[in-house]
Order: structure tokens, then C-alpha cells, then sequence
């Protein structure tokens, strides 16, 4: 599978290059990724990068029609590289990582690093400030990372949490794809970046991974009512783990301890079935004929992609929310 393939990369409005010239491959994506050499293998060379920065975090989609080596003594920052087709190695030092659809590698910042792409491999890459995830971390523990964070280099990203945190960098680049953005108000901007620098503590293994879900005493029934009922209360508000927090009297990682712990679930987890069986309840007491529809009341409720809110919708409840919503009108 080369860059031609019939299936469009993400991230298509977000386009840095498309090139024939490695030279010209090389410069722009050091310059967007980490700087680098750049040696081709084998195959016809056509490099395409497209790139989007959510604050702190950079989503990148790199596509090679040869087979290239790309090499760093040192780099700046976390990337994490989920291929969409095709296969690479990536070398650390003496280790390498084969990654592949289903897969991914994790860099952390200083480390050598070797990629050896085989023809056709496109990945999405997702940049991460070092200073920015640090100071994530240090919201959590009120301490900077020490020893520095260091991530597992390779994680299935089919199995969860690695999935979720990966399907919510999918949920970004889907929105920057679509002709009118969330992502381009700040406040959903930085609301994206929030929950991606969180998601990437919690979902991929890393040295403090249990200082962050172990450490601390869970808090205690009040405050789990405190949170829980913001969360009734308020579903259609754009939560952010920090806001909510900050509401409940706790800190980000004392919320996420507790419902852990107490709930067995997350947060923004928990806030997702409160708006789905609200919007069950709204549907179910809905007229259409009165011009009620299902995306009316989906926006209501703080959703902001309708086709997730549909799929969800139907997993828990066996039914497309049109079906709910039609029933009312049958009766």
C-alpha cells in the first residue's frame, strides 16, 4: 500500500507536504517531529505529512511510499506511533519494537532512536511536550516526575486502556476533519489537550503508572456525592477532570482514584451513561411530530459527535436512538 491508496489519510486539511524529494520529506518533518536523517531504502519515494498541534500535543499522520530509515541521536518530548497500514521497527538502542495495525511504540524523550520503515507505512504519530506532560503529572501529585517519566516502548492498542486513549486521539483527528471543528473554539481546544495529556498518564504503562492509580487515600462518601451529583445535575456542561475536581473540593487524581475504586469507572465515563440515559429518557417522552429529533437532543446533552453518540447509544441500549424516538410516535 502506497500514498495513493484509495482510502484518504486523515487529516487531509492539515496537509505540510506531499514530495517526491527526500531532502525536502526530511527537512519539513524534522521540523514538525523531531529532527532527523532520513535514508531511502528501496521503493519510489513519496512522503506525505499532514499535522495538527492541540496545544501541547501535535497529531501527525506520516506516510512513506518507500521504504526509509529515519534516525535521531536524540530526541525532544513522547511520541507514540500507531501505523494505519503497512509495518515498522523502531529501535531503541540495542531493543527494537515491530509495530503494525493493532500495535504501537512509545518514545520517550533523550532515547536513540532508529525507524525503518517498510513501503507503504503510514502511522499517525502523536507528539507530546515534555514540560507539558510533566506539569500534568505534577497537577496529580504535586511533585515533578523523578525519576523522569519513561514509557513501555510497545503496547497493543487494541486492548484497553491503550485503546481509549487511542480511540480519543482518533475522536481529534475525526473532528479536525470535518467541516466545522469543535476544536477551533479554545476552550474545546484546550479541553482536547487536557484529556489527552491525562489520557496518556493513565492508559499507557509507564515507571509512575502505579503512584498514579495506587497512591493517595480514595476520598471518601461526601465527596463522591459531591461529584457524582455535579455530574446528574449538569450533563450537558463541557466537563473537564480539572474543572470537575475543583468542584468536588479534591484533587484530579484523588477523582480519578475514587471512582475508580468506588464507581469502577471513570469520570468523563461516568458523565457518558448519565447523558445516555438521559437522552433515552428525552427520547422516549419526545414527539416528533411536534419536531423532535434525535440530534436536537443529543446537543442538548453535551454531545458533540453524533455518529459516536448513536453507536454508543446502541450499544447499551440495543437500539439506534431513532428507533427510541419512533416509538413515541407508533404508540
Amino acid at each position: 500500500m502506497g500514498t495513493d491508496s484509495t482510502q484518504p489519510l486523515p487529516l487531509a486539511g492539515h496537509r505540510v507536504f506531499r514530495t517526491s524529494d527526500p531532502e525536502a520529506a526530511r527537512a519539513e518533518a524534522s521540523r514538525y517531529l523531531f529532527p532527523h536523517r532520513l535514508r531511502r531504502n528501496e521503493g519510489e519515494f513519496d512522503a506525505v505529512l499532514h499535522s495538527a498541534a492541540v496545544g501541547a500535543v501535535r497529531v501527525s499522520v506520516l506516510a512513506y511510499g518507500a521504504g526509509v530509515e529515519m534516525a535521531a541521536e536524540a530526541h525532544d518530548g513522547y511520541l507514540v506511533a500507531h501505523p494505519l497500514s503497512g509495518r515498522a521497527v523502531f529501535h531503541f538502542g540495542p531493543d527494537e519494537v515491530a509495530v503494525a495495525p493493532g500495535t504501537a511504540a512509545v518514545a520517550s524523550p533523550g532515547a536513540e532512536l532508529r525507524i525503518d520503515w517498510e513501503p507503504g507505512c503510514a502511522m499517525t504519530v502523536v507528539g507530546v511536550e515534555q514540560a507539558a506532560l510533566d506539569a500534568e503529572f505534577e497537577s496529580w501529585t504535586a511533585e515533578a516526575p523523578d525519576p523522569p517519566l519513561r514509557f513501555a516502548r510497545g503496547v497493543d492498542a487494541w486492548e484497553r486502556p491503550a485503546a481509549g486513549w487511542l480511540a480519543a486521539v482518533d475522536g481529534v483527528i475525526e473532528d479536525l476533519d470535518s467541516p466545522a471543528p469543535l476544536l477551533r473554539h479554545p476552550a474545546a481546544l484546550a479541553a482536547a489537550e487536557r484529556g489527552l495529556l491525562t489520557g496518556l498518564l493513565l492508559a499507557l504503562p509507564h515507571n509512575h503508572s502505579e503512584r498514579l492509580w495506587d497512591g493517595g487515600s480514595p476520598p471518601g462518601p461526601d465527596w463522591m456525592h459531591r461529584a457524582a451529583d455535579l455530574l446528574e445535575r449538569l450533563p450537558h456542561r463541557n466537563w473537564t477532570v480539572a474543572e470537575l475536581a475543583r468542584h468536588a473540593n479534591t484533587s484530579t487524581r484523588a477523582l480519578h482514584a475514587g471512582f475508580r475504586k468506588r464507581l469502577g469507572t471513570t469520570p468523563m465515563e461516568y458523565l457518558r451513561g448519565v447523558r445516555l440515559q438521559r437522552a433515552k429518557d428525552r427520547l422516549r417522552a419526545a414527539d416528533p411530530g411536534e419536531g423532535a429529533t434525535v440530534t436536537a437532543i443529543a446537543i442538548q446533552l453535551g454531545f458533540t459527535n453524533l455518529g459516536r453518540f448513536a453507536a454508543d447509544y446502541r450499544r447499551r441500549f440495543g437500539e439506534p436512538p431513532s428507533t427510541t424516538l419512533q416509538r413515541r410516535a407508533d404508540r
